[in-house]
């Protein structure tokens, strides 16, 4: 009696409380890994120039030449800028797709295991008395 109310114990908690579980884990992993690859950050900060490098122009009076230096020194600053973030995003969305194949994997697999198992059991009990 007592491993019967066990294994009824068992599959409620594998179909209801571990699952949601599973889902709050998922929850978890994607908040992580878009605060550490600072998507939303990157995004609203795309293109601003690298480590914040700008070249000021401090040409005293009109110098077509310190204007155009500073300008092309911005430029290149800011496709530096470009991308490296843009970089780390597609690594982040990456990341996060990575994630999103793998629950669903685990999610289909930790649905399936407990009538695999048994089925395996009985196969395989079959091929060794055969």
């Amino acid at each position: 009696m007592g491993m019967a109310i066990l294994f009824f114990e068992y599959i409620f908690w594998h179909y209801s409380r571990a699952i949601s579980e599973m889902i709050g884990i998922f929850g978890n992993l994607v908040w992580f890994f878009y605060h550490f690859f600072s998507i939303g950050i990157l995004s609203k900060t795309l293109i601003s120039p690298i480590w914040r490098l700008e070249e000021r122009y401090s040409g005293s009076g009109f110098s077509p030449q310190a204007l155009f230096e500073s300008l092309v020194v911005n430029i290149i600053s800011r496709i530096v800028g470009v991308l490296l973030r843009s970089a780390l995003i597609i690594s982040g969305i990456l990341s996060e797709l990575f994630l999103a194949i793998l629950f669903i994997i685990s999610f289909i697999s930790w649905l399936i295991f407990p009538v695999l198992v048994p089925i395996l059991f009985i196969g395989g009990l079959t091929l060794f008395l055969l």
